[in-house]
């Protein structure tokens, strides 16, 4: 799955006025899902060649919260694309560096007992994948992250 570093104008306004570098992101309040999220800083360190960040983080384990987050102009984080296309085409949400995105590996795991009940959805759910997400063999820039909850991490 792919990611965008995103924030509201008004931040980028407060925090980055002269566009967002390595040390203004180090400083600039960012959003992060939980103390596991390691994804705002392998995106820095891609981005910007820094991975220390010792801004201010606001606390958000929701998906709809992290979003309304940087919709509100709390912090920076990193949404899937998928999630915020509108927003940015809006201009309600800017990329920090634009078109530096963060892809995610996805992985389908399920109990082999009973998995033949399983075929007709996971069928399904790999239709819409292939046909939604950018295909991991196209992109060099994938971390390689584990699973935590809803949002992956740094192994």
């Amino acid at each position: 799955m792919r990611y965008a570093a995103v924030a509201s104008p008004g931040y980028l306004r407060r925090h980055a006025p002269t566009g967002m570098d390595a040390a203004a992101l180090t400083r600039a309040p960012m959003l992060r899902f939980d103390r596991r999220d390691g994804m705002q800083a392998c995106w820095a360190r891609d981005a910007l060649g820094t991975s220390f960040l010792d801004a201010p983080v606001h606390w958000v384990p929701s998906t709809q919260g992290f979003l309304d987050g940087a919709l509100a102009g709390l912090g920076w984080g990193l949404n899937p694309l998928m999630l915020v296309a509108a927003h940015l085409t809006a201009r309600r949400l800017v990329e920090l560096v634009p078109s530096q995105r963060l892809d995610v590996p996805l992985h389908w795991q399920h109990a082999r007992l009973g998995a033949r009940l399983l075929d007709g959805l996971r069928a399904t759910v790999l239709e819409a994948a292939h046909a939604s997400l950018p295909s991991s063999a196209a992109h060099t820039n994938a971390a390689p992250l584990h699973t935590s909850r809803r949002r992956p991490v740094p192994s």
